[in-house]
């Protein structure tokens, strides 16, 4: 019997995000986790904890005494005999990425385990000769939950949308809160895409933390037997080298994992069968060490396992888990249903844009049912094309500007969930420009400002339209900053502008702002959109310092006149003067400052030399307009043109065909097809007849 230890440090598995850890994968970076201090601060901290951990070693040193070599095989039956069952519950945490896995991933995961566990792993057989007596069936099988928290029929799986995924760490159990309750009891495994700390996993011991913190985590892109390697942290297993993330030290000669038949090791990252770190052939094959030829479990680290299963004070609640009253709460006692068929609950949907302009497509997708998995699907969209849909993922067209909701029902052979609707989620503008320059906003129509301007706050005090200050009239654009949090945001997105018709198109506004005295770096950022707001590019950025146009104050700040305003002009850049469609948003993101005004915002440039007239062409029309397929230009030319050109253009302004090219044309009547023997995809174009240097565009909708 190796000798007692103590624990004062985390258990943390710690693998590297570059690759799968599954066997024979060699290159793997491994490295220390950083939640390993923040176990050892709970330790540290609370003695109770650290006493719990030397009384559940002290149970595990007495059972492994008690039943060690006890055999896993029914000498009735022959065949190998489970002594515990672990119902498990898998925490999807995605941002719709690789990391949200697919259920036969998730299924294929636990068919692993069960493989690891009962010592049905093809490879135990490659043991090392030293080893090979004591490859151990640790009689534990996983399945998932076939029963929710709430009683409700479930497949064990839950998908969670949440940015949280890139950084996973224990704020992730709050985001998708533990299925563990006073009556039922789960296995619970979050996985997402990466681990704050740069680990591939990590788990706890036994009762080191509270019920509702209990289970593993995981990252998407290293699965395999580092599953395998987290669950027996979960059970009470130390790395071989003992209880620390610090293989290949030579000290850890000195301490070891309380298990018996594990020999000391300093830790072993590769898979040398030779090496013998501590005079003594290392069991480098170990599920409990760091490397790639990882194979089997030792007896006294199944007798280990069994003592956390089984200890008196049920430390961590891993003998009620493995309870018969627990397993039938949870669904996975006999007869486990395999392939459960649930009513769906819990519906959402999501979509890949909420801002598009007249012609442009969504994409909607469904990621709320976490009870079972839809195989139908009933979709309806206000103002879309299709206006209904059975498709897993449809793809919808809007051509008409409005305000539009969706509603949604999945289905499968249980029958179809209550659906859910959504109001106003997809905001799709007009193609054409609501104002040509120049142009000036002063702020003073109410009316106008509630139709025109959109304002998004993501917390805190937004941008209203205020009486409290102005610099000219009665009203401006004002935030209550002196009252927000850190990093509160509110935009207000002004609406659309034809730059095209100026050359060297500029925006001027006029604001007043004062930092306060204790500091607090606000910033405004004016950004820039020519696709009606689903995307944006920065224009220019304002921090406190430079924004400031009064004396610092810790007073709500209220501007007393004229010279506590300062004049701010932006010349555009050249791809924006070109566009046709611009819109801008000013986005405050507060850091603990002022109040901010913002009035008299004038979008503005210089007059061209000459006016794009085309006195020559009368009658210009496109028939059918809407058009299933092709279309046909019709014009009448009162006179020659020396240069012809006519394009046809998507809602971006990409060339999409090219009509006529340049060429010279007589007075006459003329008819032109548009793409004729094509089909063109559904959505908005723009026709652009250009004669000598003179346009005019006109719309085309093909459904």
């Amino acid at each position: 019997m190796k000798s007692k230890i103590t624990f004062s440090l985390l258990l943390s598995t710690v693998f590297a995000t570059t690759s799968f850890a599954q066997k024979g994968i060699p290159g793997i970076d491994y490295r220390a986790c950083s939640a390993a201090e923040r176990n050892n601060e709970i330790i540290d901290n609370d003695p109770s904890k650290k006493a719990l951990m030397e009384e559940q070693h002290q149970f595990a040193l007495d059972w492994t005494e008690k039943y060690y070599g006890k055999t896993s095989v029914n000498p009735a039956t022959g065949k190998k005999t489970i002594l515990y069952t672990i119902p498990v519950v898998w925490h999807v945490i995605h941002n719709d990425g690789p990391e949200n896995i697919s259920k036969a991933t998730i299924e294929n995961e636990i068919a692993q385990l069960n493989l690891d566990y009962q010592k049905l792993n093809p490879d135990w057989v490659n043991a090392h000769a030293a080893f090979l007596g004591i490859v151990a069936d640790v009689q534990i099988q996983f399945r998932l939950a076939r029963i929710d928290p709430n009683g409700n029929c479930t497949e064990g799986i839950t998908r969670t949308k949440n940015t949280i995924t890139y950084a996973m760490d224990e704020t992730a159990k709050t985001i998708r809160p533990s299925w563990n309750t006073s009556t039922r009891t789960y296995l619970n495994i979050w996985q997402g895409s990466a681990i704050a700390s740069g680990a591939g996993g990590y788990a706890f011991y036994p009762g080191v933390v509270p019920n509702n913190r209990e289970g593993v985590v995981l990252i998407a892109g290293q699965l395999g037997n580092t599953v395998t390697h987290e669950v027996g942290h979960w059970l009470n297993l130390m790395h071989c080298w003992g209880n620390t993330n610090d293989p290949g030290v030579a000290t850890n000669c000195s301490s070891d994992d309380g298990v018996a038949d594990t020999p000391n090791t300093i830790g072993q990252t590769g898979c040398s069968s030779t090496a013998a770190s501590c005079s003594s052939i290392d069991n480098v094959q170990n599920y409990m060490e760091y490397n790639f030829c990882d194979l089997m479990f030792t007896e006294g680290q199944k007798a280990r396992m069994h003592a956390a299963l089984n200890s008196p004070s049920d430390i961590g609640k891993r003998k009620t888990l493995v309870s018969a009253l627990n397993l039938t709460n949870t669904g996975v006692a006999d007869p486990y249903d395999q392939n459960p068929i649930c009513q769906l609950i819990s519906v959402d949907f999501t979509y890949n844009k909420t801002k598009i302009c007249e012609g442009e497509s969504i994409t909607f997708a469904d990621f709320g049912t976490y009870n079972g998995t839809p195989t139908q699907w009933d979709w309806t969209f206000t103002g879309g094309t299709p206006n209904v849909s059975n498709l897993q993922n449809p793809t919808v067209t809007y051509n008409t500007a409005g305000v539009y909701g969706a509603s949604y029902a999945p289905g499968n052979a249980a029958g179809f969930a209550t659906p859910i609707s959504k109001s106003n989620i997809i905001t799709v503008s007009s193609i054409n420009a609501q104002y040509t320059l120049p142009f000036a906003e002063s702020m003073e129509s109410t009316t106008t400002f509630n139709n025109d301007w959109k304002i998004e706050t993501q917390s805190g005090a937004g941008w209203t339209n205020s009486t409290t200050a102005a610099y000219t009239g009665s009203r401006s654009l004002r935030i209550n900053n002196v009252s927000n949090s850190l990093n509160d945001i509110t935009e207000a997105i002004s609406p659309s502008y034809n730059l095209s018709s100026m050359t060297n198109p500029k925006i001027n506004w006029k604001a007043a702002y004062a930092k306060k005295t204790t500091g607090g770096n606000d910033i405004l950022t004016l950004y820039s959109s020519i696709d009606c707001g689903a995307t944006w590019q920065i224009v220019t950025i304002k921090s406190a310092s430079s924004m400031a146009s009064a004396p610092a104050t810790n007073v709500s700040f209220t501007p007393s006149g004229t010279s506590q305003w300062k004049d701010n002009t932006v010349t555009l850049s050249a791809g924006l003067a070109s566009q046709s469609n611009v819109r801008f948003k000013f986005h405050f993101k507060s850091n603990g400052g002022n109040n901010m005004y913002i009035d008299d915002i004038n979008i503005f440039g210089d007059v061209p030399t000459s006016v794009n007239e085309i006195k020559t062409v009368h009658n210009f029309s496109i028939y059918p307009n809407p058009t299933k397929e092709s279309a046909v230009v019709t014009f009448n030319l009162a006179a020659d043109v020396k240069t012809l050109r006519i394009t046809l253009k998507d809602v971006l302004g990409k060339e999409v065909s090219n009509i006529v090219n340049g060429q010279f044309f007589s007075s006459g009547k003329y008819n032109m097809s548009i793409d004729q023997g094509k089909k063109l995809a559904p959505g908005l174009y723009f026709v652009e007849f250009n004669a000598d240097n003179k346009i005019k565009v006109e719309k085309l909708i093909v459904k």
